[in-house]
């Protein structure tokens, strides 16, 4: 269900050959509308993951899809105590690096998504444990460390967040098959004393919260 509601974005009207209609008032049947997508002039070709449905003449195009062409980043929230929603936001292109590495964490990184992409997006991490000492495999990575910033743990380094000397640290827990399995975040920007905390769960949930 996450992925369907992440998938499509409602709201563009046309007229289309084909009808859909509601069966009841939590479940609806659409027809699959197989057309090409173009953007400010440019066809984009969907991919085998994606569908443009049709209801009651209305087009449902992949959210995900678009709102990454348009250059934004897209996540499903389902969090307490802040509810269930899309959130779709513009890169912060211009801000501070520690800003846009916490975008990309929320913005880049998924469920299921592999090493390589991970390091291209991030580099190589801080630390890496395996699963020798039979645990879970993890990478912590440091973002915007001091100078001569040091941790042994994987593990969060509340003190130094409160400190500041580190601006952010991820832990990123890998299943059997080398992919994201679970992600935790705590960050603290040096205007506030106060951390945050992101938690991206095994079943794509999101939980975020001040740290106390």
């Amino acid at each position: 269900m996450k992925k369907f509601i992440l998938g499509f974005i409602c709201g563009i009207g046309l007229t289309a050959t084909t009808a859909a209609y509601a069966v009841s008032s939590d479940i609806i049947q659409a027809q699959l509308f197989p057309v090409d997508i173009e953007i400010n002039g440019v066809s984009k070709k969907l991919g085998s993951e994606y569908v443009v449905l049709n209801y009651m003449d209305h087009a449902y195009v992949p959210v995900r899809f678009l709102a990454e062409n348009l250059g934004l980043g897209v996540r499903y929230v389902d969090s307490i105590p802040l509810g269930k929603y899309i959130s779709i936001e513009n890169e912060p292109l211009q801000a501070d690096e520690l800003t846009k590495k916490v975008w990309d964490i929320k913005f880049r990184l998924s469920i299921g998504q592999d090493q390589s992409y991970v390091k291209e997006l991030l580099g190589n991490p801080s630390a890496e444990r395996t699963d020798d000492d039979f645990q879970q495999p993890a990478w912590r990575y440091d973002i915007v460390p001091t100078n001569g910033y040091q941790f042994d743990a994987i593990a969060i380094d509340t003190l130094g967040l409160e400190t500041h000397k580190v601006g952010a640290q991820l832990i990123i827990n890998w299943n059997k098959d080398d992919k994201i399995d679970r992600i935790q975040l705590m960050y603290s920007f040096p205007k506030t004393n106060q951390i945050l905390l992101y938690l991206l769960n095994p079943d794509g949930t999101t939980n975020e919260a001040a740290y106390e």
